[in-house]
């Protein structure tokens, strides 16, 4: 078979190689809950399109697409050479990862793909943790982590499972779950959080990527408290940093 490690070829497909690696443990939170979900509600972390909507008969005949957790939609690409491919989005509305594009689901769609991007689709509404950029697990203190919000009209359910990625306390309570209820209107965003366990994490506050917010931002409430715009947002993007703590966060718009 020959050496086929990453470095064995040039530096394109090394970079490549890398870009992915950084993005898994990018998702590690994600793909961790994933994990979690899978040991306590025998939920699989890889799901045929059939699984994630089985009322909807073009699910049923896809067999090289599928649902990576709950919320991420994967098409691999089989063919060399390819620019691309024809693939079936699920109902509903999703985010291509790469360009941001939303796109409407119930049909194929041809998704263009070059060789350092496959099609990789967000559901719209998804709350999806993530970490900074490390080099191995436990390379890096997390404090801070990053929810990468996907605004939806209507009502969209997530969840972070943490515990101390060692041993068994876990089952003595020593864990954390927050699940968070994702409610937009046409000028509001409201998130709520409920916290479950006795784990306490490295970090105290969140960075809340608001991705395809469809209004600008007027005032944001934190667990009924206007809170200054300076105080939540840098850099004059749609970035809030927020405590951990917060059970309901309110963004107005105008």
């Amino acid at each position: 078979h020959g050496d086929q490690e990453p470095w064995s070829f040039d530096k394109e497909v090394t970079g490549i190689v890398r870009k992915f690696i950084e993005l898994r443990y990018q998702l590690l939170p994600y793909l961790y809950t994933m994990f979690w979900k899978y040991s306590n509600e025998n939920i699989p972390m890889l799901k045929p399109l059939v699984y994630f909507d089985q009322e909807d008969h073009q699910t049923h005949f896809r067999t090289d697409e599928f649902i990576f957790g709950d919320q991420i939609l994967v098409c691999p690409i089989q063919e060399p050479n390819a620019m691309g491919r024809r693939m079936y989005i699920p109902r509903g509305k999703w985010h291509n990862f790469w360009t941001g594009e939303v796109v409407d689901g119930g049909m194929e769609k041809w998704v263009p793909a070059n060789i350092d991007k496959i099609p990789i689709f967000v559901k719209e509404g998804a709350i999806i943790p993530k970490y900074p950029v490390q080099q191995y697990v436990g390379e890096k203190v997390i404090e801070e982590l990053i929810l990468d919000v996907y605004f939806k009209l209507g009502i969209e359910n997530s969840s972070v499972y943490e515990d101390g990625h060692d041993g068994y306390d876990y089952t003595k309570g020593n864990y954390s779950l927050r699940n968070f209820k994702l409610n937009g209107k046409k000028n509001e965003l409201i998130i709520q959080q409920f916290k479950n366990g006795a784990f306490i994490t490295s970090y105290s506050s969140f960075k809340i990527n608001l991705i395809d917010l469809p209004f600008t931002i007027k005032e944001i409430e934190v667990d009924n408290e206007i809170v200054p715009l300076k105080d939540l947002i840098q850099n004059g993007n749609n970035a809030i940093h927020v405590t951990k703590e917060f059970t309901v966060l309110h963004i107005v718009g105008k």
